[in-house]
C-alpha cells in the first residue's frame, strides 16, 4: 500500500491525537469530575447561606410594610350602612349582647382612591386615600314578624352601621338618613361590627333613604361587601396593578397604566348572606370572604425575584463549573481544584450583590451592574490563571450567556420550565459531546486476539 494511502479506518490526526491523550489521562478527568462535583455540593452551603439573608432581609421588609400600615391604615373592607337592632337578651341567656342586621334594598357604593409612595429606611410600599359614596334605600319592616323570629327587638336603640376594618384609617364621614344628618361614633370592635354608628331609634322600622361619603386612609387591600338586595360596587383607582379578588371578579374591567376601573352587580341569591339575619360578635365575623375588590400587586417584588434566582443558584453553579470541565477536556488546559473554588465563590457571592444593589437600585439594573461586575472579574481570573485571551474571552461569553439565560427564567413565568429544561439538555449535548471519547484503552490480550 502507498506510504501516502491513508486507511479506510484510520482517524485523522488531531482526533487520533485528542483520544490518545482521553484515554491515557482518563483516570485524572474521572477524578476531576468527581472533585468538581462535591465542589459543586459544598457550594450549596454559602448559597443556602444567602438565601437565609434574603429571607431576613424580606422580613425587615414586611415588618416596615406594617409599621407604614399601623401609622397609615391597614387594609380596609366597607360593609353597609346596614341596620342594628338589639335583642333583649332573655332569662336563660347570657350578657352577651345580640343583634338583628337588616340590609338595605338597594345599595350603589362608589370608590376612588389614589396612591402614593411612602418610605421607611430603604423599604418603600404604596399608600392609599380612599374617598367612598354610598347611596341606597331602606324597605320597611315588620316589626311583629322579626319579633317572632328573633324575639324582643330594642328597636328604640336601632343604629345605622357602616363596618370599617381599621378606623384609625378614617378621615372624615358624613351619614344622611333621608334628609338629615345624623351624628356618628367610630367603634372599634375585633368583629365585623367595628366601624360607624349612629343611633336611629324607632324611626329606623320606617324605612328610607340614606346617603354616605366617607374619606379614609389604607394599604394592600381595600374591598365592600355587596350588602343590598341589589348592590352595584365600582371601583377607580390611579393604581395600575390591582390584582382583583374577593367572592366575586369584576363584571367589567380597564386597566391601563394611569390607573384602573372596575365595576361589580351582585344580587342578594348570590351574596352569601340572608336579607335579615341575627349576628353575636363572639361567633366571628359574618362577612368573611363575602367582598369584592382589589389588592396590591407590586409586578416587581425585588424580595421574592431574589429569592427565586436563589433557587435558581444551584442550576446556575451546577452549569458554570460542567461548562469548565468541558472547555478543559476541549482545550486540555488545566486548573487547579483551588482555582475552581475561588470562581465557585465568586459565583455565589453574585446573589448577595445582587440583593445588596437592588434594594437602592432596583433589580433589573441591580441584576445588570452584578453580572457585569461577577463577570468581569470571573474573566480577569481565569485570564490570570491561564494566560490565555482567548479562554477568558470563551469564560466570559459563557458567564454572560448563563446570566442572560437565570434573567430569562426569572421573568418567565409559565415558560421558566420549558426554557430551564431547553438550557439543561444542552449543557447534556455539550457534556455528551466533550467525553464522547473517554473509553478505556484495550487490553492487551485483547489486542491479541484481535490480531490473531
Amino acid at each position: 500500500m502507498d506510504a501516502h494511502e491513508s486507511s479506510p479506518q484510520a482517524e485523522p490526526a488531531s482526533s487520533a491525537e485528542f483520544r490518545a491523550r482521553i484515554q491515557i489521562n482518563s483516570g485524572a478527568i474521572t477524578l476531576r469530575f468527581v472533585v468538581v462535583a462535591v465542589l459543586a455540593v459544598a457550594l450549596m452551603i454559602p448559597l443556602l447561606l444567602v438565601g437565609v439573608v434574603v429571607d431576613d432581609r424580606n422580613r425587615h421588609y414586611h415588618e416596615a410594610i406594617a409599621n407604614i400600615a399601623q401609622s397609615w391604615g391597614g387594609s380596609q373592607r366597607i360593609a353597609g350602612p346596614m341596620l342594628l337592632i338589639p335583642i333583649e337578651a332573655g332569662d336563660a341567656e347570657d350578657d352577651e349582647p345580640r343583634y338583628v342586621a337588616v340590609m338595605p334594598e338597594r345599595v350603589d357604593i362608589r370608590m376612588a382612591s389614589r396612591f402614593e409612595m411612602r418610605r421607611r429606611g430603604t423599604y418603600q410600599t404604596p399608600v392609599f386615600d380612599l374617598d367612598v359614596l354610598a347611596e341606597g334605600t331602606f324597605a320597611p319592616l315588620d316589626s311583629q314578624r322579626l319579633h317572632t323570629r328573633f324575639g324582643r327587638l330594642r328597636s328604640d336603640q336601632a343604629m345605622m352601621v357602616v363596618a370599617v376594618t381599621d378606623v384609625s384609617g378614617i378621615r372624615d364621614a358624613t351619614l344622611r338618613w333621608k334628609d338629615d344628618e345624623l351624628d356618628l361614633n367610630a367603634v372599634s370592635h375585633p368583629t365585623a361590627l367595628s366601624g360607624l354608628r349612629s343611633l336611629l331609634a324607632g324611626v329606623a322600622m320606617q324605612g328610607g333613604s340614606f346617603s354616605l361619603t366617607l374619606a379614609l386612609r389604607g394599604t394592600e387591600r381595600f374591598s365592600a361587601v355587596p350588602v343590598g338586595g341589589r348592590s352595584t360596587v365600582k371601583m377607580t383607582s390611579t393604581w395600575p396593578h390591582p390584582s382583583f379578588d374577593g367572592r366575586f371578579l369584576p363584571d367589567e374591567h380597564d386597566l391601563g397604566d394611569d390607573g384602573f376601573t372596575a365595576s361589580w352587580t351582585t344580587f342578594d341569591l348570590a351574596r352569601g348572606f340572608p336579607r335579615v339575619l341575627r349576628i353575636v360578635p363572639s361567633q366571628g365575623d359574618v362577612f368573611a370572604d363575602k367582598d369584592v375588590g382589589f389588592s396590591v400587586f407590586e409586578p416587581v417584588n425585588l424580595y421574592s425575584s431574589v429569592e427565586r434566582s436563589v433557587k435558581y443558584g444551584v442550576l446556575f453553579v451546577v452549569l458554570t463549573l460542567a461548562s469548565v470541565l468541558c472547555l478543559e477536556l476541549f482545550t486540555g488546559r488545566r486548573f487547579h481544584f483551588i482555582q475552581y473554588g475561588v470562581a465557585g465563590i465568586a459565583l455565589v457571592l453574585f446573589f448577595l450583590t445582587l440583593l445588596a444593589l437592588a434594594e437602592h437600585i432596583g433589580f433589573t439594573l441591580g441584576y445588570l451592574v452584578a453580572a457585569v461586575v461577577l463577570t468581569g472579574m470571573i474573566s480577569w481570573y481565569v485570564h490570570g490563571a491561564s494566560g490565555t485571551p482567548r479562554l477568558a474571552a470563551i469564560a466570559a461569553g459563557a458567564l454572560a450567556a448563563l446570566y442572560a439565560v437565570l434573567y430569562m427564567l426569572l421573568r418567565l413565568e409559565s415558560l421558566a420550565l420549558l426554557v430551564g429544561t431547553g438550557v439543561l439538555l444542552a449543557t447534556l449535548a455539550m457534556l455528551m459531546r466533550a467525553t464522547r471519547q473517554l473509553t478505556p484503552p484495550a487490553s492487551a490480550s485483547g489486542a491479541g486476539r484481535h490480531g490473531a
